[in-house]
């Protein structure tokens, strides 16, 4: 049987392509699907009477909740545990990133193989701005005033997009005192702290392209590759794009600084709960060899942002210059609630954080509607 496996359209599933080009001894084959189209195609997955693939790949906070709650994943732990202990040791998940490997939980059961993670960090061309090793969100406008740019420049891009400005936003409302929920779970979102974490971000405008409300992935990667901007906060995943020197000309000038509060997400294989235990067991026995160390390797070389300490070993974060400030995002990150009705909410506060961004709709009248 071919192990059948469902991606998006992220750098890093490379790694994972790679993984399996060099365990011919596993017949098994990843297919990629457009972001846009990509939880659709998941949904079609694990609701089918029978899963049309054997692992699926998914972010962890951000979708298991719902998908184990539902019982639409299945837990690994029943079937780590009838693995051959020559495969369990090669594996070794006590390498695992402590946050990552709490990250792949769900009501303290394992769902999640991590393979890669996304979380905030500054990148920044130390010849142009002068940064700390740590950047606090507040404190933007202290580095980015009176620099003197080459013309047509700007000093930050902003990842302000209508898909990604909440996730972006985040460290600003945290480091303003502000929260996503109280401790009931109710929505804190429209507090006084929230608004003046929104409005400094909006007030942050003024150091970035005109158009950086429009700007996602792949244009604060263009951004940086092609000296528009600065700096920027962008993925740990984009770091080995940004530091190429292939396509980044500047690349020996790059720096990265951890950012504080920074949010991460962690991206990782699961099982569709819709198969026999027989599939179940030997879909984690093929996956298990693909997903060691020599993978998340190949995630530092790919992408950038691995899952493993052994990744981030002395050597390692002397060959690639970003693998510091990594580490300290995974050290120190936060996550979104993990809550299984979580989730389906998100949509009404990045389209809030938008409207308020854009001047479609004052500060606190946007984010007092989309708490209500």
């Amino acid at each position: 049987m071919t192990l059948k496996i469902l991606g998006p359209n992220d750098p890093a599933l490379a790694a994972l392509q790679e993984s399996i080009a060099a365990h011919p001894e596993v017949d098994a084959k990843i297919d990629i699907i457009d972001w846009e189209n990509y939880r659709a195609a998941l949904d079609e997955c694990l609701a089918a009477p029978h899963a049309n693939y054997q692992a699926v790949c998914i972010p962890g906070h951000i979708w298991l909740p719902q998908l184990a709650a539902d019982g639409l994943i299945a837990p690994l732990d029943p079937l780590i545990h009838q693995q051959p202990p020559q495969t369990l040791a090669a594996y070794d998940s006590n390498d695992i990133f402590e946050s990552v490997a709490a990250e792949c939980k769900f009501q303290n059961n394992r769902y999640v193989l991590p393979l890669f993670t996304d979380g905030h960090i500054v990148f920044y061309r130390s010849d142009l701005i002068s940064l700390p090793k740590s950047v606090r969100p507040s404190e933007w406008h202290l580095y980015l005033q009176g620099l003197n740019l080459p013309a047509g420049m700007s000093p930050l891009a902003l990842k302000a997009h209508p898909s990604e400005i909440l996730l972006d936003w985040l460290p600003y409302l945290w480091d303003f005192g502000g929260a996503v929920v109280d401790e009931n779970g109710k929505p804190a979102f429209a507090s006084q702290a929230a608004i003046k974490a929104l409005e400094y971000y909006k007030s942050l405008r003024r150091f970035a392209p005109a158009e950086t409300q429009e700007y996602g992935n792949g244009e604060i990667l263009s951004a940086l590759n092609e000296g528009k901007t600065a700096a920027a906060v962008s993925w740990g995943g984009q770091a080995a794009a940004i530091f190429d020197p292939t396509k980044n000309p500047h690349a020996a000038q790059m720096k990265t600084a951890a950012f504080q509060g920074a949010w991460n997400a962690t991206w990782g294989v699961c099982l569709p709960a819709n198969q026999t235990e027989n599939e179940l067991n030997t879909a984690l026995n093929a996956l298990l060899p693909m997903m060691g160390a020599d993978c998340d390797q190949r995630v530092t070389r790919i992408a950038g942002s691995p899952v493993r300490k052994g990744s981030y070993s002395a050597g390692e974060k002397s060959k690639y210059a970003w693998l510091a400030s990594q580490e300290k995002l995974l050290a120190e990150c936060r996550t979104l609630p993990a809550d299984p009705a979580f989730g389906a909410r998100l949509g009404g506060m990045y389209a809030a954080v938008h409207r308020a961004f854009t001047d479609k709709q004052p500060t606190e009248e946007a984010l007092t509607e989309a708490a209500r």
